[in-house]
């Protein structure tokens, strides 16, 4: 039997926070609102209370999930929990949003490792009350505080502070909410400054660390035929074969509606102009971001890579570097490889960008949605001091790149016994803006073990979707075809439910990306390919995106048209 209530405050202890003598009772009684006073004094869980307000389900979103020593917390949050020095706790940030993607709370929570793992309480897809609720654990609610302090975008807001005790006596997590002041209303008596610290959370690096560079093997020495003989030194591989492996998992899942794929490309610019790659960075994280808080589920981001050099030699080996390049050049796209994929902007500038995409955007609903996303990056993007991260919104960065004139190598000795990587990059596309592809492009990507991408261009038939099927995956291996039709005044979404059956016809598994910054309108664009995948029972698996700067005068990426984007398609796949 599950048992569920909420202890008054005990007289003359001190609430949490430094906020005087009062007990949370009094806390509560100082709230004008009754709806806001039932909300604080409630004996149950708080999300049925926040459904019943709104009259909707609401869903979590977890946004961060680290593990760190209890010496890591202030003593305040210690004491209540009972933690001694050698304890780990969970700290988890998260927040309820509804079907309207409104967000109706924040909340901060610190739970004891052991009984959190025991309860099911470290589970990032369940609320904590609910899931503890399913698996019948008896438990109480002590109350710590209620009072006041500020939301997202600096609005004063209600919130409480509790402890939820097991069933026999032991603390399991402390719990601190706060309210949308837009859905529960938070007129207070007169506060003082100090009142608005609630002092409960471990201290955060002023910025997160880059993520540490993958260690790479270095490979057999090449012959260059720019430099008419061997490389003074080995080449290294700039992917891993590992890596490319888990790229086609993910597209696979993405072909069954498991992930979602954003893929940034560029049409007139090189893809990592080094004036740009802060703002593609950037890009990449405010379209996972959004995607992910709208959706739930992991994103996949790719973004494209641009080589100097214009021919490439055959497919390599697990233990040889592709590449028709020198030793000075192959080291230049490392070098611009790592930066894309380890280094972090400034979360300052992923915030503005989504409050600039905001600011022109017509529709309230998803001009909200940018703001509050803005406001949770920095939750997402923190980590507490000597924390070990379980989970965090920010998904890492693939990298693609197109298929050169490909040249075979007479001197190279064909294997039959070895798979053959390109490990000059991860996801190999066919085709770009002019869907200019010949068949050396598609011979040679047959002979690799890359994930492949084919742009689709006006003229593409169904019988030459079910060719690209059966000659670039004749194995049928989920995650290996990736089809991007490009959407314009010559192909609309209409044509597009014959491509998607034509692919079904060979029994091949394709993740299917839409394209839609060649259309006249691009929303459009993106409402008929959500609509002609759910006709047709097919997953829509991704977006592609072209970074393009906003004017030749005006190099800065035009990111609010890709952000728009990503907002359509969120809005698209919600009301489908």
């Amino acid at each position: 039997m599950t048992i569920t209530r909420s202890d008054p405050e005990p007289p003359g202890d001190s609430p949490l926070g430094g906020s005087g003598s009062r007990t949370a009772t009094q806390q509560i009684a100082r709230f004008g609102h009754p709806v806001t006073r039932m909300l604080l004094a409630s004996h149950g869980f708080t999300q049925p209370r926040l459904e019943a307000i709104l009259g909707t389900d609401l869903q979590v979103r977890v946004l961060r999930q680290d593990e760190l020593a209890a010496e890591q917390l202030p003593a305040t949050v210690a004491d209540a929990l009972r933690l001694a020095g050698p304890d780990r706790v969970i700290v988890r940030r998260s927040c309820l949003i509804n079907a309207d993607m409104v967000t109706a709370s924040v909340n901060y929570v610190v739970a004891v490792s052991g009984p959190a793992a025991a309860t099911g309480a470290d589970d990032v897809h369940a609320p904590i009350g609910r899931g503890l609720i399913s698996r019948g654990v008896s438990q109480r609610r002590h109350v710590l505080r209620a009072g006041v302090t500020r939301w997202l975008d600096g609005r004063l807001c209600a919130a409480k502070a509790y402890v939820i005790m097991l069933g026999d006596h032991r603390p399991l997590c402390y719990i601190r909410e706060i309210f949308n002041p837009s859905v529960v209303p938070p007129e207070h008596a007169p506060i003082s400054d100090e009142e608005l610290s609630w002092a409960d959370e471990p201290d955060y690096p002023r910025s997160q660390p880059a993520r540490r560079a993958t260690a790479r093997r270095g490979t057999r020495d090449t012959e260059s035929p720019r430099t008419g003989g061997q490389c003074a030194r080995t080449l290294p591989g700039l992917v891993q074969p590992p890596e490319c492996e888990a790229l086609t998992a993910d597209l696979a899942a993405a072909a069954r509606g498991q992930t979602f794929v954003v893929h940034f490309g560029a049409r007139s610019s090189p893809a990592f102009e080094v004036g740009t790659l802060p703002d593609r960075r950037a890009l990449a994280i405010c379209a996972a971001a959004v995607l992910n808080h709208g959706f739930d589920m992991p994103i996949v981001t790719i973004g494209q890579l641009g080589y100097d050099g214009e021919t490439c030699r055959a497919p390599a080996d697990c233990d040889t570097s592709v590449g028709d390049r020198r030793p000075q050049e192959n080291r230049g796209v490392a070098a611009q490889l790592e930066n894309w994929r380890v280094s972090n902007p400034a979360i300052a500038l992923c915030a503005d960008m989504l409050r600039d995409a905001a600011d022109d955007y017509p529709a309230s609903v998803a001009r909200e949605l940018l703001v509050e996303v803005a406001a949770m990056l920095p939750i997402a993007a923190s980590a507490p001091t000597a924390s070990r991260e379980l989970y965090s919104s920010i998904a890492p960065l693939y990298i693609s790149c197109a298929v050169r004139s490909c040249e075979p190598d007479p001197t190279r000795r064909r294997t039959t016994t070895r798979q053959e990587w390109d490990r000059s990059t991860q996801l190999l596309w066919i085709g770009g803006r002019n869907h200019e592809f010949t068949s050396r492009h598609l011979s040679f990507a047959a002979t690799v073990r890359n994930p492949l991408a084919v742009t689709l261009g006006p003229t593409a038939t169904p019988d030459y979707v079910e060719f690209l099927c059966r000659y670039l995956n004749p194995q049928r291996r989920p995650g290996r075809l990736t089809l991007v039709p490009a959407l314009s005044g010559t192909r609309t979404a209409a044509a597009l439910p014959a491509l998607f059956e034509a692919a079904a016809r060979c029994g091949t598994p394709v993740c299917w990306v839409c394209d839609p910054m060649h259309a006249d309108d691009p929303a459009a664009a993106i409402r008929g390919f959500v609509s002609a995948c759910r006709t047709t029972g097919t997953a829509p698996a991704g977006l592609h995106l072209d970074c393009e700067p906003r004017s030749r005068l005006d190099t800065r990426l035009d990111t609010r048209r890709a952000l728009h984007c990503v907002v359509t398609t969120l809005s698209a796949m919600w009301a489908s």
